[in-house]
């Protein structure tokens, strides 16, 4: 049996950031020319170790496809010139901004920073505009009991509020 956890941040506000450690060299960036090999890479990188297992079956082809789509971003944690971690965001009919896949690569789980990562992945989400100058209505995310034991503690830390919570 698997709880899963809805989590939400109304508002930018509600933010409680962390910052980035100052000894690393670290650039976090939107990988701009969409690739569904990056994106099968963070997916299969950052999520083996949490059995994520919805797209594991997904030819290439899927993966491009669903890359492609306009309404949804990736960001990408680089450090020392490594892929470090990611977000994969989606823009929401309501308004809403959801955070499909957030995570690190094994190298760089332990090291303090899926707090930065989250706190700047919720900066970009808000700053989002839609095609008419709007800005999200909110942030949004799951989780489930088989995810990183910290998640929920630091999607707590940086304000996230639980709205509703599943078993499957």
């Amino acid at each position: 049996m698997t709880t899963v956890w809805y989590y939400a941040l109304d508002q930018m506000d509600d933010l409680q950031a962390k910052a980035w450690p100052d000894n690393r060299s670290l650039r976090f960036a939107e990988a701009e020319l969409k690739s569904g090999e990056l994106n099968r890479y963070f997916y299969q990188s950052v999520g083996r170790a949490w059995q994520w297992q919805d797209a594991d079956d997904w030819p290439l082809s899927r993966w491009q496809t669903h890359t492609e789509r306009a309404e949804l971003r990736v960001w990408v944690l680089w450090i020392s010139g490594s892929p470090a971690g990611y977000v994969e965001m989606e823009r929401q009919q309501d308004g809403s901004v959801e955070f499909i896949s957030f995570g690190l690569t094994p190298p760089f789980l332990g090291q303090g920073l899926g707090g930065p990562l989250l706190s700047e992945a919720v900066k970009v989400a808000f700053n989002w505009q839609d095609d008419n100058g709007q800005i999200p209505t909110r942030v949004w995310l799951t989780t489930c009991s088989d995810d990183h034991p910290n998640a929920r503690t630091n999607y707590q830390a940086r304000g996230f509020r639980l709205f509703k919570t599943e078993t499957e």
